[in-house]
């Protein structure tokens, strides 16, 4: 009696301890083969109607705005007496930039002061011939010598200020003035420079740099995508996420024989002087829309055996896969059929994730 005891009690415990395995094994399978870790860890793109045009992305640099820039000369030679402005700066219109010292400014003004010394003699010497003359004490001969040198002189005094006024200066010393309101962007002098007669090159040019050029360059390929009115997005090294909206203003229709390649000009608003000479820009040309269709990022585009797949995130908790068809492929973007607008689908790891699920 004993022994069946303890034979009933080992077939129960052994009844039990298979049953609890059973139990443990059903507790420990899953039919999400993607760990609930994994799912929340997915980056996700939402799908979205979005416009099909074709872009064409150039690359090109920030100049000047050529009508709204000025090259200062100096009219006379001489030296670099003192400089008052400095590459950069701002000036303002009939500002003094740089002062010279010139012997030719010092021959005008001397020339205009033996003019103006002769002029006022000749006028003396005919105002007093025309007294003599109506008191019969002079002839008219004498008149009208007289008359003859004043008027030389004066024409000599008009030639005279007139050279002075385009020269300028006075005492031996020529100002340099800023012609427009802008930015220095040349300056080609120092303090004591020396200035010659024949010096054919600018000693500064001045900008206004509210509205500047970007000149993009376009390959052969892409000629035809190009347009004049075709708005663009230009983009900077120094602020690459700021988007700086224009529209192409002119086509240059030649190419460079070097590069191969045809220049086209975007004219800027610059109101706070972001956009600075030389910078290099990349371009973003956006042609003629073709319509409307839902677009991802191509990224996310999944390939098996020839045919077009996503992951699809679904309530934060299920992926799911769906199959698509790209119709069009334009820069990073992938225009599909097969997905709703609104869905997300993964852009990351989508690879690994697509043979997970297919394997379950």
């Amino acid at each position: 009696m004993n022994a069946f005891r303890t034979y009933l009690t080992l077939l129960l415990t052994f009844g039990l301890a298979v049953s609890c395995k059973q139990h443990a094994v059903v507790a420990e399978k899953d039919d999400n083969p993607i760990p609930d870790s994994v799912i929340n860890k997915t980056e996700t793109a939402p799908v979205e109607m979005d416009d099909v045009a074709e872009s064409v992305k150039l690359n090109g640099k920030v100049i000047p705005n050529e009508s709204k820039q000025a090259k200062v000369y100096a009219l006379v030679s001489g030296k670099i007496k003192s400089l008052s402005v400095e590459l950069g700066d701002y000036v303002k219109q009939g500002q003094p930039m740089a002062v010279l010292q010139s012997t030719e400014v010092a021959g005008v003004t001397n020339d205009l002061s033996l003019a103006q010394s002769n002029a006022d003699i000749t006028k003396k010497n005919l105002e007093s011939t025309e007294e003599l003359y109506k008191s019969n004490l002079a002839t008219e001969k004498d008149l009208t010598s007289a008359r003859l040198e004043f008027n030389k002189a004066s024409s000599e005094l008009n030639r005279a200020t007139q050279v002075s006024s385009i020269t300028g200066g006075s005492n031996a010393t020529y100002v340099l003035k800023a012609p427009i309101n802008g930015t220095v962007i040349e300056k080609t002098i120092t303090n004591n420079s020396e200035v010659r007669q024949d010096n054919n090159a600018s000693l500064f040019t001045v900008a206004d740099l509210s509205v500047v050029w970007v000149i993009a360059s376009v390959y052969e390929s892409d000629i035809n995508k190009i347009h004049i009115g075709d708005n663009v997005i230009v983009n900077t090294l120094s602020a690459p996420e700021k988007n700086y909206q224009g529209r192409i203003d002119k086509i240059y229709d030649v190419l460079d024989p070097a590069s191969r390649t045809m220049k086209v000009r975007i004219s800027m608003s610059n109101p706070h002087n972001e956009l600075k000479p030389e910078m290099f820009a990349t371009i973003n040309v956006k042609g003629k829309s073709e319509g409307s269709m839902l677009s991802i990022p191509s990224k996310a585009v999944v390939l098996d055996d020839s045919k077009q797949y996503v992951v699809v995130k679904k309530d934060k908790k299920q992926l799911i896969i769906k199959p698509i068809k790209v119709i069009k492929r334009i820069g990073d973007k992938s225009f599909v059929t097969g997905l709703n607008e609104g869905d997300q689908v993964v852009i990351n790891s989508q690879v690994f994730l697509y043979e997970a699920l297919n394997t379950k």
